[in-house]
């Protein structure tokens, strides 16, 4: 109470009011505090407190306090004329807008230096995005329009017209042509499943993916009876401007509203070489859930976001290695080709939840029993490397225990495979074959060695991949 008396009493000095000695009595106190001595006169300026000052004065409009005893001066006020838009310049720059999706916030078809340097942190992050990816679709998925979901790849909405035919210049080569508030209101629909119309510039130009195949499976599974496809990316191998984003990245450069930790998305048609889709059915008639009871739909726990690893503990026991089940493994990922045989082997085999040592490793028994079974397959190397099949780095290790057993078994296995002296005994083994291919009587000085070796034609390179499942070996020709 005092503090308001106190400033009443300073605002009426400031005013130009006498100076008002408050009595001793206490009941003058009260009264001063409630009433001031005189009425206030309207015409008399009344200066407004710092507080008031902040709330109500506008930006940019600089306040001049007011001196005791002067007059302020009335403030002028300036009405700016208004501007008439003409109607066709907007139906213009609408029209534009629609039909290229390439005018920006700011209108002037460029995203600002903000947005630039957002967008140029987000493709940073693209390195360390998990070289395989997973997705189950089917017909029905992104509203049962044609052409997105088939055998062949996956088309976003953007690049196939109506009938689900390719459009040769649907969508934008990148997010970098697109501008930024429409690349985030793109993101957001397409997360959140809401669809424009085809012919707005938010139409979607993306595709949903994940790390975690048990997610995908699991999905997929009651969509065996519609054509359900289990896809797989290699985003090594995906067409040069496709690209593929994780959305807690995406939501940093602000381009989604949540997290989704599970989900990538990935910006144009996924197809070629990088691809390679297996049906539903025919996993389901391989028996694959029989082989894999834990991405069931009824199983304990639906795959959709992380899980902690005392959950995941008591939930499902581990599983040891049989040499059995990984040979029946083998037959359903050869469904995806050879390329993709190795990476979907070792994500079927990590779905279940496995017996490590203190240090978070495979025993050297299971190792053997699973190097065995890939034995003719190529292993890269940089699996082992920081170009693993998932950065540890980059994707939600912590959370997704079965991710995490994927990146230990290829990387284990890469050490299995190059290690422990067997570069020295490969390059013996090709330096004694070379020199028995010279005692064939090779002309000297032949640049190249047109060769059979394993059935196809070498081309002065031999294939060692059937003995070491590595890489072919350069021979050099004896002079």
């Amino acid at each position: 109470m005092a503090l308001f008396g106190n400033n009443r009493s300073s605002r009426n000095i400031a005013t130009g009011a006498a100076a008002y000695t408050p009595k001793k009595s206490l009941a003058r106190k009260i009264k001063d505090m409630v009433l001031p001595k005189r009425k206030r006169k309207a015409e008399d300026t009344i200066a407004p407190t710092s507080f008031r000052v902040l709330r109500t004065r506008p930006y940019g409009t600089a306040y001049t306090p007011i001196t005791p005893g002067i007059t302020p001066a009335k403030p002028t006020l300036v009405v700016a004329a208004p501007v008439t838009i003409a109607p066709t310049t907007t139906a213009v720059a609408a029209t534009t807008l629609v039909a290229s999706g390439s005018s920006s916030s700011s209108g002037d078809g460029t995203n600002n230096s903000t947005e630039l340097q957002k967008l140029k942190k987000l493709e940073e992050t693209t390195k360390n995005i998990p070289r395989y990816l997973f997705r189950a679709c089917s017909p029905s998925s992104g509203g049962g329009l044609k052409g997105l979901n088939t055998i062949d790849g996956v088309f976003p909405h953007a690049f196939v017209d109506a009938n689900g035919k390719r459009l040769p210049n649907g969508g934008h080569k990148s997010i970098h042509d697109i501008p930024y508030q429409v690349t985030r209101r793109m993101a957001v629909g397409h997360l959140s499943g809401q669809r424009p119309g085809r012919t707005e510039p938010t139409y979607s130009q993306f595709s949903s993916w994940a790390a975690t195949l048990a997610l995908v499976l699991q999905y997929g599974y009651s969509r065996s009876s519609q054509g359900g496809l289990i896809c797989v990316l290699d985003r090594y191998n995906l067409p040069k401007h496709t690209k593929v984003y994780h959305c807690p990245d995406m939501m940093k450069a602000g381009l989604c509203d949540s997290p989704y930790d599970h989900e990538y998305l990935v910006h144009g048609p996924v197809e070629g070489a990088g691809f390679k889709a297996v049906t539903v059915q025919t996993l389901v008639d391989m028996g694959l859930y029989n082989e894999i009871p834990c991405v069931l739909p009824h199983s304990a726990r639906y795959w959709w976001g992380p899980i902690q690893q005392r959950e995941w503990e008591s939930l499902f026991p581990h599983k040891d290695f049989s040499a059995k089940q990984i040979k029946n493994l083998r037959k359903i990922a050869d469904q995806f080709g050879k390329s993709f045989a190795l990476p979907v082997l070792a994500a079927l085999v990590t779905l279940d939840r496995r017996k490590l040592d203190k240090n978070g490793k495979f025993s050297e028994g299971d190792l053997k029993i699973f190097a065995e079974v890939v034995e003719d397959l190529y292993i890269p190397e940089e699996y082992g490397t920081e170009n693993s099949i998932v950065q540890p780095e980059g994707v939600y290790v912590q959370g997704y225990p079965m991710v995490a057993q994927l990146v230990g078994l290829l990387k284990q296995l890469v050490e299995y495979n190059y290690g422990r002296g067997v570069r020295a005994k490969r390059k013996i083994k090709v330096e004694d074959l070379s020199a028995e291919l010279g005692a064939l009587g090779l002309p000297p000085g032949k640049e190249s060695l047109d060769l059979q070796v394993g059935g196809k034609a070498a081309g002065g390179i031999l294939s060692t991949s059937f003995a070491f499942g590595v890489s072919d070996v350069p021979v050099v020709a004896p002079v």
